[in-house]
């Protein structure tokens, strides 16, 4: 009996089931990248140093490439030693032809000078000149002119000149303005016949023409060699006891050579 009992509840008695594994964890969530620091931009290379004296260069060229044009020792004044110009002008009431040549420093020259105004007045002259001032952007020059005057028509005239000129000129790469002011001076002889019953007298008189003069404008250098310059002109004959003449204007041709 007792034996059966104990058959019974060792039949009854059921091993119990292992319990489930527990899930695993989910995974954690990886964390958001950090973001990438900024990369800087290469720094920019500096521009070689004889990249930069060759600019400097270039410019300079530029400015001094017309220093020794033709134009300008025409209506600065003066020339370098070996060189030569020469301009023809023409305008109302004057119009002139010069040349010059280079003799020594300091744009010493010598040259030719003939004008007229309107055919009727002539002036042929000697030139000398001699720069004061020779700078890149400036030239200051003294000229001195001694020749003849001969005026024809109803008011002949005709006795020695001497003009003193000073030009002032402002070369920037091809163009120059430029200003000239002058004092012409004239010893005119006046011849007088007298007839009497007695016979002819001659008398001789002497009188002094003073012509204050200046000219401002403008020369543009085409080449070296070749240049064009046009400008006013004013005048005042017989000054200071007559009224000052009306304003006449010229346009000029200049050329020269020699080592420029």
């Amino acid at each position: 009996m007792v034996l059966a009992l104990t058959l019974l509840s060792l039949g009854t008695l059921q091993p119990a089931e292992p319990a489930p594994p527990p899930e695993p964890a989910p995974p954690p969530e990886p964390a958001p990248p950090e973001p990438a620091p900024p990369v800087a931009a290469p720094p920019a290379e500096p521009a070689p140093a004889n990249a930069s004296a060759a600019k400097i260069d270039l410019r300079r060229a530029r400015r001094t490439r017309f220093q020794g044009a033709a134009i300008y020792d025409i209506v600065g004044g003066g020339s370098r030693a070996g060189t030569w110009a020469g301009a023809v002008q023409g305008g109302f009431p004057w119009s002139a032809v010069r040349g010059q040549l280079g003799v020594g420093r300091r744009g010493l020259a010598i040259g030719l000078d003939l004008e007229t105004a309107r055919f009727r007045r002539f002036r042929p002259a000697v030139v000398v000149a001699l720069r004061w001032v020779d700078r890149p952007r400036v030239r200051v020059t003294g000229e001195l002119l001694l020749g003849w005057l001969v005026q024809i028509g109803e008011l002949a005239r005709r006795g020695p000149n001497a003009e003193l000129r000073v030009r002032v000129a402002f070369p920037t790469g091809r163009v120059a303005p430029y200003v000239m002011a002058a004092t012409s001076h004239t010893l005119l002889t006046d011849r007088t016949t007298i007839l009497t019953a007695e016979g002819e007298t001659r008398e001789l008189s002497y009188r002094h023409e003073w012509v204050p003069r200046a000219s401002l404008g403008l020369a543009v250098a085409i080449t070296r060699s070749i240049g064009l310059e046009a400008g006013v002109d004013l005048a005042w004959y017989d000054a200071p006891s007559k009224t000052p003449s009306i304003p006449g204007f010229h346009l000029g041709l200049a050329f020269g050579g020699g080592p420029r």
